[in-house]
């Protein structure tokens, strides 16, 4: 990306100077793949806070989120990690309160990972509201909680800025 050129002569110390830029040149774009990941993973962390955040409704906000980063020789994989236990009711929503209609899903993964509004558990999620006990003992009336797609949300950011990070990251 940008026009690196390595020249050499056929002498066997200019061969071997032109392999080591090579390995040189290979190392650094080792590196700039891991920092690529990083900076993209980056990008998905505001969106997926603010879109908890955002969400209606009664579900847990708390949550972690994290880079996961696996570095295997050539090859590096980075994951974004959203951890919590009220992340999927916020992703996919739970109950007609605040989302579509029972059977169908705001989210445009929904209905193909098998999360639809009222789907869940007994499926009272197909009420208006409905009560369950939580862990402390008490009854808790249920309205559900919003899909606000936050994991979503932050793919698409993500995917719309991967030339503008790859650019930037590649080019230096």
């Amino acid at each position: 990306m940008n026009g690196r050129v390595i020249k050499c002569n056929l002498s066997q110390k200019s061969i071997g100077n032109a392999i080591k830029e090579l390995k040189a040149y290979q190392n650094s774009l080792r590196d700039k793949n891991e920092v690529f990941l990083k900076r993209l993973c980056e990008l998905g962390i505001p969106v997926i806070d603010e879109n908890i955040m955002l969400a209606q409704g009664d579900s847990d906000k708390n949550h972690n989120t994290y880079i996961k980063i696996n570095r295997f020789g050539n090859y590096a994989q980075a994951t974004l990690v959203c951890e919590g236990s009220g992340i999927l009711f916020i992703e996919f929503g739970a109950g007609i309160h605040y989302n579509t209609p029972a059977g169908t899903s705001p989210h445009p993964k929904g209905e193909e990972f098998g999360y639809t509004i009222g789907s869940y558990g007994q499926g009272k999620g197909k009420n208006e509201s409905w009560v369950y006990v939580a862990d402390s003992g008490e009854w808790v009336r249920s309205y559900g909680t919003e899909a606000t797609m936050p994991v979503y949300k932050a793919s698409v950011e993500i995917m719309q800025n991967i030339r503008r990070i790859a650019k930037e990251v590649f080019s230096a």
